[in-house]
């Protein structure tokens, strides 16, 4: 079974919306999760796009119990899996795409290092780099667009140096076009994801009460991950930001 991911799309005071990686396969049981015994939460469920909103009594409930029950939720739903929490949702990290234009560029510039090249073998790596890193860009820009309404500044200048690139062809120019654009994504890490797991106790009366245990996401699963764990990991402070709560 793939991880389970549930994705905080936005939150407000009194509501919070959430995207999640499964779909939920007994909706009045997870609903009896959610809402417990407080009458006044709201829940309602997009079958179609797989979301989850709940409006609720800032009053009655605080924000972070409703958002460790939509994960017990869940988790019992699938055998009592952990769960991971994505809660800075627009830090996005390098696609699969812009990983290959990256290695495209990178094949180009060595090839442009060397001491005997073809012009036309040059020109040819070039071009393709040239196509691998557009099309990326228009993959960041739609996604972009598609989950925040508008794209990220930072299309911008690639859109000028591809301009630049037709006059003067240069490999030089796709590098730079490449970094504007996927540069930041390099060291942006998101330090808000936590993995959840969930355990469930019985009282002597029968009745079950869980525990949600919460860690920091350590997980290597792109590149910016990987250098986050190369030179800024501590795995020290990481093991002292456990958290445990209590869910009746």
């Amino acid at each position: 079974m793939n991880k389970l991911n549930v994705t905080i799309m936005h939150k407000l005071p009194n509501r919070i919306r959430f995207k999640i990686s499964h779909r939920i396969k007994n909706l009045e049981n997870f609903s009896k999760m959610v809402k417990s015994t407080n009458k006044s939460i709201y829940l309602r469920y997009n079958s179609i796009i797989n979301t989850v909103l709940v409006k609720f009594d800032q009053e009655e409930v605080y924000l972070q119990e409703i958002i460790y029950r939509v994960i017990t939720g869940i988790s019992i739903e699938n055998n009592m899996s952990p769960v991971k929490l994505i809660e800075d949702y627009y830090e996005n990290s390098i696609n699969s795409l812009s990983m290959y234009s990256g290695g495209a560029i990178l094949l180009a510039f060595l090839y442009s290092l060397g001491g005997r090249k073809l012009k036309n073998l040059q020109t040819g790596m070039n071009n393709s780099a040239l196509i691998l890193t557009t099309a990326a860009i228009i993959e960041h820009a739609y996604s972009d667009t598609k989950r925040k309404g508008f794209f990220d500044i930072e299309i911008l200048p690639a859109i000028y140096l591809l301009k630049s690139y037709f006059n003067n062809k240069s490999v030089i120019t796709i590098i730079l076009m490449w970094l504007t654009t996927f540069g930041r994504h390099l060291i942006i890490r998101s330090h808000s994801d936590k993995i959840v797991r969930i355990y469930r106790l019985k009282d002597e009366n029968n009745k079950c009460h869980y525990i949600a245990n919460i860690q920091d996401d350590n997980s290597i699963e792109n590149l910016n991950d990987l250098i986050y764990h190369i030179f800024f990991y501590n795995k020290i402070s990481n093991d002292m930001n456990d958290r445990y709560i209590t869910l009746q």
